[in-house]
């Protein structure tokens, strides 16, 4: 069985570098996909619009996006997913330096399944993520998935 796949998509590398080592500091069994760009996720997941996408991994369990990003927004992507028959029911999380009530009411009115406050600790940088993907990888229950199931998917076959 493949880990669970987590995809992490910002377009600050500062940022998608800090959390890849607070991630690896925790020695997770998950595999995280950085992207730097809302377009390049809309591919990955097979919502680009061009004709040519396939759906995403079937071990893919999670998407945590930024909000924040030129051309296409987390908002998009988060809009996107949720249009998609196939992609529906994947948790989305956003991730923002904004905590503006509007910000995130707006967030789970497109049907976020959570918003996360970027932390800058320095005594721990990006540990806030890797506890949130520890959080949505190990300890939160989807349907269709569970450990030591053939999948960790939402009703897609792998």
């Amino acid at each position: 069985m493949k880990d669970p796949l987590v995809l992490l998509v910002d377009d600050d590398e500062d940022f998608l570098h800090i959390a890849r080592r607070a991630i690896r500091r925790e020695q997770y069994p998950v595999d995280v996909r950085t992207m730097d760009s809302g377009a390049e996720a809309l591919r990955f997941l097979g919502l680009a619009g061009n004709g040519h996408s396939s759906p995403p991994p079937p071990n893919l369990v999670v998407v945590f996006v930024d909000l924040d990003m030129p051309l296409v927004t987390g908002w998009e992507v988060l809009r996107r997913v949720r249009q998609n028959l196939e992609t529906r029911d994947l948790p989305v999380v956003m991730v923002s330096s904004s905590a503006r009530t509007l910000d995130v009411r707006h967030s789970y009115d497109l049907g976020a399944n959570s918003y996360l406050v970027k932390q800058f600790d320095p005594t721990e940088p990006g540990h806030f993520l890797a506890r949130a993907i520890r959080y949505w990888c190990e300890l939160n229950r989807v349907a269709g998935w569970a450990p030591g199931t053939e999948s960790h998917t939402l009703g897609r076959p792998s």
